[in-house]
């Protein structure tokens, strides 16, 4: 097999990769930066006191977990340009304005990301010791002091593994946007294999990255759990 069709130049594909591998990390990134942060504040709604708020974000959660990622992502691509353009309507501007693919895309994987997300979240929170709440409380803590300094930290802690595991499923996903004229890293390697009659190849480097890319955060993952759970294998004090 000829290797120089893996480097970069005039003759390989690897700048093609290159880019596709880019554009992965930064959508999946983007994708379960956002979806987090959507995950965190659809958890509290759920759980708060407000019961009409915290049946909508029920229904949210529903919704995306129901559907196919890729309807998804055909819903928010087209059908952001359609709002736009009712919104400007009025205004006079009736030419068609396209929604940004990759801004597109990693807001449809966002939102889905959030919806497991605020499952992870809910259950972090319903898992901390109401004894460690209440001690806050005798304390003296406000509410809000209590959730920055108790709640939130122990909620994060118990909820690491499960946002791991969500972090790599969505960046699984990322391969979906290519529907909507996204070079992803699967892309690339196919438009390699199409040109050059190697994808049997191409797609095995795909899966050696994929695989790269598990590693490191598996890597991560132990270390910051190791980092975070330090005080379950410590001893007792004497």
């Amino acid at each position: 097999m000829d290797w120089s069709l893996f480097l970069p130049g005039a003759t390989g594909w690897g700048d093609e990769l290159l880019q596709g591998l880019w554009l992965t990390l930064r959508l999946g990134l983007t994708s379960v930066l956002l979806g987090t942060v959507l995950g965190l504040a659809a958890a509290l709604g759920e759980l708060s006191r407000l019961r009409i708020f915290a049946k909508l974000l029920a229904a949210y959660d529903l919704v995306m977990r129901s559907v196919p990622e890729l309807l998804v992502i055909f819903l928010l691509y087209y059908g952001l340009s359609f709002l736009i353009m009712a919104i400007l309507a009025p205004f006079g501007i009736d030419q068609f304005i396209e929604v940004s693919p990759f801004w597109a895309g990693a807001l449809a994987l966002g939102l889905i990301h959030g919806a497991y997300a605020s499952e992870v979240f809910r259950g972090a929170f319903q898992a901390i010791p109401q004894g460690q709440v209440e001690a806050a409380q005798a304390f003296g803590m406000s509410r809000f002091l209590a959730f920055r300094r108790i709640k939130l930290p122990i909620a994060l802690r118990l909820a690491l593994a499960g946002l791991a595991n969500l972090l790599m499923a969505t960046l699984k996903n990322t391969p979906l946007v290519s529907a909507i004229g996204l070079q992803d890293l699967i892309r690339a390697a196919g438009d390699a294999g199409q040109n050059t009659k190697l994808y049997f190849q191409f797609f095995m480097a795909s899966l050696a990255i994929y695989l790269a890319i598990a590693a490191v955060m598996m890597l991560v993952q132990a270390r910051a759990e190791s980092s975070l759970f330090a005080h379950l294998r410590r001893g007792p004090a004497i």
